[in-house]
């Protein structure tokens, strides 16, 4: 049942670019997340309460706690932000690079090693964002200046780093327990900063498919679909659940096209399926370590 769980979760990730890029055209992106993790959080503490889950974290993890839900908080601003600059659907595929950054940090931080296959799969899919992100016109070296792009490819090493840390917190802790905390804290901040910046009628003014499209990027995306994704981590590991990440930029590119209207030329094409062929090489002999 899990792997259903994953999937679900992975499609409504992948609907949540075009929504927060339709989002974007009336709100800020910390004005987005304050409401995406303030009804996250509000569902998650319903659930909890209602499966009379507790609280119960160690207090030597408490540190660690408040930093990865900071850290978390910062990475989904910034994700947010650099949906301003660039496309849903390019943020999408570049998002599919992120199994090849975990196994490069694991290289560097755990010492893992990287065989031939690997290291030729993390190059191709190299190629495939340059190819992606530049549109195949290397001459002009304008698009070494998307914003946007580099931004959502950081964004690639952020969630690394959060999925890493995160990974150790749930061998101890309840993962429900875990992600409400992570939501609280820097959800608190942000609806704070929110009441004090924008006047309440903003949101209140805005039209009702908005408001339905920043319900459900709260309650499912920030809310049930991060528990579940702790969830089968818990159950599955961090590679084997990573999988599933693979299926965010079909669920996008499907999406983006008739609504937003965005395409891909041929070179994107490309680019992306050089991106999903060098994330296979990396990931088809995955060291079991990383688990």
């Amino acid at each position: 049942m899990i792997n259903i769980y994953l999937l679900l979760a992975v499609i409504f990730w992948g609907l949540s670019f075009i929504g927060t890029k339709m989002v974007l055209e009336y709100l800020t992106p910390s004005e987005i997340i304050a409401v995406r993790f303030l009804l996250g959080s509000s569902v998650l503490l319903s659930v909890k309460t209602w499966r009379k889950i507790k609280f119960d974290f160690r207090r030597s993890d408490l540190g660690l706690i408040v930093f990865v839900s900071l850290f978390f908080g910062f990475h989904v601003i910034l994700q947010a932000f650099g949906l301003i600059y660039t496309s849903a659907t390019n943020t999408a595929w570049l998002i599919a690079t992120i199994p090849v950054f975990i196994a490069i940090t694991s290289r560097i931080i755990l010492k893992e090693y990287l065989n031939s296959q690997k290291i030729i799969g993390i190059f191709i899919a190299t190629f495939g964002v340059i190819l992606l992100i530049s549109k195949g016109n290397f001459e002009n070296l304008g698009w070494l200046q998307s914003v946007g792009d580099w931004i959502i490819l950081f964004t690639c090493i952020t969630w690394t780093i959060y999925t890493i840390i995160i990974r150790k917190l749930t061998k101890v802790h309840n993962p429900l327990s875990l992600m409400v905390a992570i939501l609280i804290i820097p959800g608190a901040c942000l609806v704070l900063l929110t009441l004090v910046t924008t006047p309440i009628e903003r949101f209140f003014n805005l039209p009702y498919h908005i408001l339905l499209i920043l319900s459900g990027l709260g309650i499912i995306c920030a809310g049930l679909a991060q528990w579940i994704w702790l969830e089968g981590i818990t159950q599955k590991g961090t590679v084997r659940a990573g999988v599933y990440i693979y299926f965010e930029p079909v669920v996008t590119t499907l999406a983006a096209m008739p609504i937003l209207g965005e395409t891909l030329n041929i070179a994107g094409f490309i680019g992306a399926g050089l991106i999903l062929g060098g994330v296979y090489l990396v990931e088809s002999q995955n060291n079991k370590k990383i688990k």
